[in-house]
């Protein structure tokens, strides 16, 4: 019994502690000897912590705010129901979402938009939804119903269109409302599932791809981040080929129509005369390529077909013979352009969700909704190039027109003009220049055209070349893949000894920034006409002015829709530079009359006007009007077109429906206000006076190029009315400025299709049944 007494007073001893009775114990909950008591070391403030009873560890909590949106543990105004979201803390948004939606905001292309640049908008029941990220944007879904969307970027075409979700968590419970407007956008659909921590979650992803509204939709991507420099004469843009061929180490591809080994990219004025064969090889194409450690490959066109016939018309032995041996690093191909007969010309149509897959891999094994194919706004056309003069004859006039190059992966060279002798001048365009001789013109003959006793082999030439330098390099380097791989395997002369390559995709952006579309025309079995697409987006947008400087102006399939857009636009104005066509020997005549007339007769010279390039120089003879004129027409061949300082296109294609339908042709189109704009002025005051100042008002240099053509129209007629010469004294003294032209700017006066003595073929052998764009 004793022992039992003695148990029961410890048990009720430590109980008495453990109540804290007043005088006795120590109420202490986290154990550390701090609380409420006399039995206690001292009072506790925070009796949940045994780290902290007194002192700086007794302040309030700490607010924890993951998501820095005001609310989280310890916070005022209180707790976070997801501190990874600053649009969400607490009520209807911290519930699990039965399903999410994505939607990526994409170009036509399926490039991401650019941000800064891009609006985004989702509504439902009339009130914002709540979003998160760019470019996929995220939306948890908790109501059922119709959802509202809007996108819109600088330059594409905005868009508007909804979904609607039936509250499931089905992969087929939300599905697309796309309404009229949406017709030529991409909207592509897809569902999938996603593991969130330990639940999974149906995910439906919608891809917007807007519609660009210059560039071409069915053409390759418009890729922003390049630098990009316009030559406007042979001399500056051969120099820059040599100077970036000179440095090639990787690799060298080139297209040309014609192709000449002893092509002459630098010209030296002072020493040019007197260079050695030697120092004179050094400088042409060959004399560079042959020494280069890059892999050359050259691809030029061939007439009727390819072959080894008529090869040598836009060949050469010597390129040739690179061609046959196999393994050097040096190949050659020459391939023909087989379109002939009657066709349909129709734009391919392409699938937004194909451009997605391609550019996201982690869309590969989504399941995407069947969708319509996009097509191209530009009705078809009915193509007949068996319509020659008295005669109905399928007979091969097509070509691989373009005229570009690539070196190094990263940098582009796209223009008009060939690796031929004729494509070289200066941007002064001389009368008499030395520079522009045939290769193997001896010293004398060169000096005689020093002494200005004899003209140049070669007459003067207007011509554009566009460097590129980053991403949309690859695209130029894709096109010549192309054409090589098929070349390949179809056999042509020389395929056995060349080989397939790989386009190298990860090329930088540059500071410049600019957007740049690799653009083509591609015959069967590519067919590809986004050269077509940028002409027609770009007129369909003038408000201001359209330029155009071409080797040809014969191409109704766009005069008529340039001609409906002067309708809608009364103050739209057209220059037209060109030049003069032959009256009695080419076919082309009646429709570049015909278009001409068809222009002057609706909007008259105050909205149309056209001009074209002659260079000036005089020589001293002897007797009586010792002084004799030297008028030059300047050779344009040029490939330019310009709309509102906005938009340009410059490469290979000439203004005439061969061009855009079934000629292999290769531009670039930019659009850049800063840019274009700038090069614009660069054009104007190539060919105005030199005093002339070119501004930004349209009106102001549309007078200019007026009076300075009238002033030029004025010399010429003197000079006729003199005989093309006058009576200058001996001869030594200057020239009257009554006689002397300023500039290259002259009026172009057309003639009645009556006026052309050959019957004219089809419209570049294109049938002409306008059915849209003629109204």
């Amino acid at each position: 019994m004793k022992a039992i007494r003695m148990i029961l007073v410890v048990i009720f001893s430590a109980l008495a502690l453990s109540c804290g009775s007043p005088g006795s114990g120590c109420s202490d909950d986290d154990g550390d000897g701090y609380g409420t008591g006399d039995g206690c070391r001292g009072p506790d403030c925070n009796d949940d912590d045994p780290s902290c009873h007194a002192g700086d560890c007794c302040a309030g909590p700490v607010c924890t705010d993951a998501d820095n949106d005001g609310y989280g543990d310890h916070c005022d105004p209180g707790p976070d129901c997801n501190d990874d979201d600053p649009t969400c803390w607490q009520g209807e948004c911290c519930q699990t979402p039965v399903a999410e939606l994505e939607i990526y905001l994409l170009d036509i292309w399926a490039q991401p938009l650019p941000e800064g640049r891009t609006t985004f908008s989702i509504a439902h029941a009339g009130a914002s939804v709540d979003h998160t990220g760019y470019p996929v944007v995220e939306v948890p879904l908790h109501d059922p119903g119709s959802y509202d969307i809007s996108v819109s970027s600088e330059e594409h075409e905005p868009l508007s269109f909804g979904v609607i979700w039936d509250g499931t968590d089905e992969p087929g419970g939300l599905a697309l409302s796309a309404g009229a407007g949406t017709e030529g956008h991409g909207l592509s659909l897809s569902h999938h599932s996603r593991s969130t921590g330990d639940s999974i979650v149906t995910v439906h992803t919608v891809y917007v791809g807007l519609r660009h509204k210059w560039f071409s939709a069915q053409g390759r991507p418009a890729r922003r981040g390049n630098d990009v420099t316009l030559f406007i004469n042979g001399e500056e843009a051969w120099a820059a080929v040599y100077s970036d061929l000179a440095e090639a180490s990787l690799a060298v591809n080139i297209a040309s129509w014609w192709w000449m080994s002893d092509f002459e990219l630098v010209r030296p004025w002072d020493t040019h005369p007197y260079l050695t064969e030697e120092q004179r090889w050094a400088n042409t194409i060959m004399g560079v390529l042959e020494t280069s450690p890059a892999h050359i490959r050259i691809l030029v066109g061939e007439f009727w077909g390819s072959h080894d016939v008529l090869d040598f018309l836009t060949s050469d032995d010597l390129l040739r013979s690179f061609a046959e041996t196999a393994g050097d690093g040096f190949e050659f191909l020459g391939v023909g352009n087989e379109t002939s007969g009657k066709f349909e010309w129709a734009l391919t149509p392409f699938l937004f969700a194909d451009r997605v897959r391609e550019n996201f891999p982690e869309t590969s094994g989504r399941s995407f909704v069947p969708e319509e194919q996009i097509r191209s706004r530009i009705p078809p056309y009915q193509v007949d190039m068996t319509d020659w003069p008295l005669m109905e004859v399928e007979f091969q006039i097509a070509s691989w027109h373009q005229k570009f190059m690539t070196i190094d992966h990263e940098v582009a060279f796209i223009g008009g003009m060939n690796v031929k002798s004729t494509d070289w001048d200066s941007r002064q365009h001389l009368v008499f220049d030395h520079r522009r001789m045939n290769y193997d013109a001896s010293t004398g003959d060169r000096e005689a055209v020093m002494a200005k006793e004899r003209e140049s082999d070669l007459g003067p030439r207007r011509d554009y070349m566009l460097r590129v330098e980053g991403p949309t390099v690859q695209d130029a380097a894709e096109v010549f893949r192309r054409r090589w791989s098929q070349a390949i395997a179809d056999g042509v002369n020389y395929a056995d000894r060349c080989t397939e390559f790989a386009v190298e995709r990860d090329i930088s952006a540059r500071p410049a920034n600019r957007q740049v579309q690799v653009t083509t025309t591609m015959p069967e079995p590519f067919w590809e006409h986004s050269i077509a697409e940028t002409w027609f987006n770009a007129i369909a947008n003038a408000e201001h002015y359209i330029y155009v400087e071409d080797q040809y102006w014969r191409i109704p399939l766009l005069v008529d829709a340039i001609s409906k857009r002067m309708r809608e636009v009364p103050d739209l104005k057209l220059i037209v530079i060109t030049k003069p066509v032959d009256e009695w020997l080419d076919p082309g005549c009646e429709w570049t009359y015909r278009t001409h007339q068809q222009l002057l007769n609706e909007f008259g010279t105050s909205r149309y006007r056209t001009y074209q390039l002659r260079t000036f120089d005089h020589v001293v003879t002897w007797g009586i009007d010792e002084t004799e004129s030297r008028f030059l027409d300047i050779d344009t061949h040029s490939k330019m077109l310009i709309v509102d300082d906005e938009f340009m296109s410059v490469g290979s294609c000439n203004k005439n429906n061969r061009g855009i339908i079934y000629e292999g042709e290769l531009n670039a189109a930019i659009l850049d206000a800063e840019w274009v704009g700038g090069q614009r002025r660069q054009i104007l005051e190539s060919i105005l006076p030199d005093d002339v100042s070119v501004g930004d008002d349209v009106d102001v240099w549309w007078r200019q190029l007026e009076e300075a053509a009238a002033y030029n129209d004025a010399v010429y007629q003197r000079w006729a009315d003199e005989g093309w010469d006058i009576d200058n004294g001996d001869g030594s003294g200057p020239v009257a400025e009554e006689y002397l032209p300023r500039g290259f700017i002259y009026t172009l006066s057309m003639g009645d299709v009556e006026d052309c003595f050959l019957e004219g073929v089809g419209p570049d052998m294109t049938f002409w049944n306008p059915p849209a764009f003629g109204d």
